[in-house]
């Protein structure tokens, strides 16, 4: 380095000259910025880190309930909730990031940060020191360089001034207009004019030795406080270094056991999915391989069999009709109506408008019914469609019925099977002998001793209809006893 060049350029911006030191002093307020910096890039990870575990949590939490209520089943499904496993997991392990980040790394700087800046009136203690320690070391050099700046400015005026009049001079020897006075005045300018650039220039040389001579001592001076700011500046980059090994450590998962052990467990419940397994279970749940109670043989009986425990069948849906369910045979040498309409279930539906103000289209209705129906359902019939009590002369059924000597007389029906009125509807009272729970919306939920209101009689499948609590519904028939 040519210190004598630097010197005497005015653009040069050498840490050397005078107030140049000024960007090193600063160096160490911005070390305390970073600092600062560096916290808020911790934090803001840190947030990053929470934010995508919670993120995952929510996923796994919205995909565990699409499953729950969804249509996979078996191990296929426990690999899809693997996968959300996984997530859960990297959720706590990015949760851990976010703690070790705010927890460990955040608070080692701001500690470090705290130790090593000491705030004073209007800059820090550090700052304050070392600029002191440059101004005091570039003083004395800076009062030399002053003085060699000003015999500079010196000589170079004494030089111009020179050279203007012997310009002068040489020009009022040509010109025969300017008298021996005037030239000899001119001439002794100019010897004035040469004295004087040569004290300048001997006062020049000498502030400049002065100067270079001291050059030295300034360099010492001011290197030993460099140095000073140098070492305060690797100790923050040291720190720095440090501090962001230390990141690492947390930011790294893949050094982390548990980390290779969420993935080695995905990959374990993955493996374990099984086609075979998971087609035998639906099978045996849903498919081919579930029980069945396949329909047997079953004698003939001649008990009521009226109502079936069908959603679809519309029973109790409030028609003004009646479903004829089984035809009460003739003794032989009458032979059954062969018409297939009368074979088979059968709904017969009366209107008002239907109805006859008189007694004997009753009594042809009732004729007609009883020619294919047993009595019982023929008088179930008459008494939902009988007109209002009437002062009239009882219709003799052997008149109205042609067949009535052909067709067994029905049984009278039992006392419990007669129908009565109860809580507005017509029925059998029965007592509940044990608790019973729904299981399907048309059923009707019993508690032991609830009495209420038979509506029809037990079907092939083992079902009552009865009306209690302000519906009607089906239940067990052997759940109950006549009251």
């Amino acid at each position: 380095m040519s210190l004598n060049e630097d010197l005497v350029q005015a653009s040069n911006d050498s840490f050397w000259e005078i107030g140049k030191y000024s960007r090193t002093v600063k160096r160490i307020d911005n070390g305390k910025a970073l600092c600062d910096s560096l916290r808020q890039l911790i934090q803001q990870r840190s947030e990053i880190e929470t934010s995508y575990a919670k993120s995952l949590t929510n996923w796994s939490k919205k995909w565990n309930e699409f499953l729950d209520r969804g249509n996979e089943y078996g191990t296929i499904q426990a690999g899809w909730r693997g996968m959300l496993q996984e997530a859960d997991s990297l959720s706590e392990l990015h949760s851990l990031v976010s703690d070790n980040l705010m927890n460990k790394d955040y608070v080692s700087i701001k500690a470090w940060q705290k130790e090593n800046y000491h705030k004073s009136m209007m800059h820090f203690k550090e700052t304050k020191e070392l600029e002191e320690g440059f101004k005091k070391a570039q003083k004395p050099w800076e009062k030399k360089y002053t003085k060699l700046m000003a015999a500079k400015k010196d000589y170079h005026a004494a030089c111009r001034s020179e050279k203007s009049t012997a310009n002068q001079e040489n020009n009022a020897r040509g010109d025969s207009a300017v008298s021996p006075d005037q030239l000899k005045k001119i001439q002794e300018k100019l010897r004035k004019c040469q004295q004087e650039v040569e004290t300048t220039k001997e006062k020049y040389e000498a502030c400049l030795n002065d100067l270079n001579s001291y050059n030295a001592k300034y360099i010492e001076d001011m290197n030993e406080v460099f140095q000073k700011c140098q070492d305060f500046e690797k100790t923050r980059i040291e720190f720095f270094k440090k501090t962001m090994f230390e990141i690492h450590q947390h930011l790294d998962l893949s050094v982390d056991p548990r980390f290779s052990q969420v993935y080695s467990s995905l990959h374990s419940t993955i493996g374990q999915i099984d086609s075979d397994k998971d087609l035998r279970w639906w099978s045996t749940n849903h498919g081919a391989d579930m029980a069945m109670n396949w329909p047997t043989f079953e004698e003939y009986s001649p008990e009521l069999q009226n109502i079936s425990k069908k959603k679809d069948s519309g029973i109790g849906g409030g028609s003004d009709g009646i479903t004829i369910t089984s035809i009460r045979h003739k003794p032989d040498g009458l032979d059954a109506p062969q018409s297939s309409p009368y074979n088979s279930k059968r709904q017969v539906s009366t209107t008002e408008s239907q109805r006859s103000s008189s007694g004997s289209n009753i009594q042809q209705q009732s004729s007609t019914l009883r020619s294919y129906t047993n009595y019982t359902y023929f008088r179930v019939w008459m008494s939902r469609h009988k007109e209002p009590e009437r002062k009239e002369e009882p219709v003799s059924m052997e008149e109205s019925n042609p067949f009535a000597d052909d067709i067994d007389e029905p049984p009278s029906p039992s006392p419990e099977d007669s129908p009565r009125q109860m809580n507005g509807k017509e029925g059998v009272p029965v007592r509940a002998l044990y608790d019973y729970v729904v299981t399907e919306e048309d059923e009707l939920p019993l508690k032991a001793g609830d009495v209420f209101v038979k509506l029809s009689e037990e079907d092939e499948l083992g079902w009552c209809k009865g009306y209690k609590d302000g519906r009607e519904g089906l239940y067990p028939a052997n759940y109950v006893e006549p009251v």
